[in-house]
């Protein structure tokens, strides 16, 4: 893998992480203010939230989990012989991306009678 696609795939790990914060932030706001503009007390509100806050574990390690055998499946199957002609680069960070959407979705459907 090249020096190129490497910095791309860290730029493209660091953005989606600030952007995800940034629009948690920025929808948090939206809708403290929209509670200030109804006259609502904000402090019984935010003591209830962080009571029932939990961080999932459970799901992180899914996507961790699906991106690791995302990463390793590929370099993997680059040794048989039929699959050499694939370059590694595409492959792995397509397989990365596969594999971790899917640890995703099964992460959620395993939590989701959790939630119920």
């Amino acid at each position: 893998m090249d020096d190129f696609s490497l910095a791309l795939i860290w730029l493209g790990f660091f953005a989606s992480v600030f952007f995800s914060w940034y629009f948690y932030l920025q929808a948090r706001n939206k809708e403290r203010m929209a509670l200030i503009e109804k006259n609502v007390d904000l402090h019984g509100i935010s003591k209830t939230r962080e009571a029932r806050f939990h961080f999932p574990w459970f799901k992180l390690g899914m996507i961790i989990t699906g991106t690791g055998l995302g990463f390793c499946l590929p370099l993997m199957l680059n040794r048989l012989p039929a699959l050499q002609t694939i370059g590694d680069g595409p492959m792995v960070f397509g397989c990365m991306l596969l594999f971790g959407g899917l640890g995703m979705v099964i992460a959620h459907i395993i939590e989701k009678p959790k939630a119920q």
